[in-house]
């Protein structure tokens, strides 16, 4: 995609809010990842309500980038990986959340936008509520550690142990974290870059991006409840210029998104993995096709374009070591 170019006084500002957007995506994947390692339960469902206001942020502080003539970026910051126990995360979560407060509480010194400040403001306060309950999560966890090791049996250890995914059904979901990633940080960008040619475009394509997330938290959560790793890292991106051809490219993702995991589904044997891969291929084909539909409000020229763009390639599951 060809780079934004931003007025010189904006500079610095959109650089402050591309360090502020990337730490807000370091806050999702590492909330996330947190509450998937738990499985189901209050805790975990309160943790990743708390990454979906930190995609509002991202949403929030992307829109203003583009809006200063800057590029949104998809670049993650640190991330912290650190922590063995619900505990010790839910501590890496306070600390997480004491850099947002400093780092905001220093750009309302540095911000002179009424509007842009009257946003930072609501995110700052979004941000020291989630200290305090990172805070309180930490002494729920703890409590809940405490009385897992007291009502831990032999024979559940037992049944536990025996509970493991196969190689094939592993390699599916993982693949799927990888790509509902990649899924979600298109369509996000797609959004924002839209939201002024088309407002129904960006709306819909923030929609999807959410139902994205719902999928990366299917599969998270199948990886994470049989305490294996969940990947933090995601497919390549398709990043165009202009609403013809980025659709055209979330078409395609589609496309071959729900050929792949048909794929999967053929392959693989748990039957957890296969009912989460299955609707979330369902969900793919009613994104392919709504896209579609998205295309036929742009200019007839635009359906050349999109006919160019497509193709019929699809992923199999022996090109996935070859591809990145």
């Amino acid at each position: 995609m060809a780079p934004i170019a931003a007025p010189p006084e904006n500079n610095e500002l959109i650089q402050m809010l591309q360090a502020a957007v990337q730490d807000e995506h370091a806050a999702i994947i590492q909330y996330l990842r947190h509450a998937y390692l738990m499985g189901e339960g209050e805790l975990a469902c309160e943790i990743e309500g708390i990454a979906r206001e930190e995609m509002r942020h991202f949403w929030i502080l992307s829109r203003w980038i583009v809006d200063l003539g800057g590029q949104p970026v998809t670049q993650r910051g640190f991330t912290d990986l650190a922590g063995t126990t619900a505990p010790e995360r839910m501590q890496r979560n306070v600390a997480a959340e004491d850099r947002a407060i400093t780092m905001y509480q220093d750009y309302l010194t540095r911000i002179q936008n009424p509007d842009l400040r009257a946003d930072i403001v609501h995110i700052l306060a979004d941000e020291m509520r989630h200290h305090d309950d990172f805070v309180h999560f930490v002494d729920v966890a703890t409590r809940e550690l405490q009385a897992e090791a007291a009502t831990t049996v032999e024979g559940d250890a037992a049944a536990a142990a025996g509970e493991t995914l196969l190689p094939a059904d592993q390699e599916a979901l993982s693949w799927g974290v990888s790509h509902e990633y990649a899924a979600l940080l298109q369509y996000l960008v797609h959004s924002f870059l839209t939201k002024d040619k088309d407002e129904e475009i960006s709306s819909q394509l923030m929609t999807q991006a959410i139902n994205e997330m719902q999928h990366l938290g299917w599969f998270g959560e199948e990886l994470g409840g049989q305490g294996l790793e969940i990947p933090l890292d995601h497919h390549p991106l398709t990043l165009p210029s202009g609403p013809a051809a980025m659709l055209a490219a979330d078409v395609q993702l589609e496309h071959e998104t729900a050929a792949m995991y048909a794929q999967f589904i053929e392959q693989i044997t748990d039957p957890g993995a296969k009912g989460v891969i299955d609707d979330a291929r369902g969900q793919e084909l009613y994104h392919e096709n709504l896209f579609k539909r998205l295309l036929k409000r742009l200019p007839p020229e635009a359906a050349a374009k999109f006919a160019q763009a497509t193709t019929s390639r699809v992923w199999t599951v022996g090109s996935l070591k070859q591809k990145s």
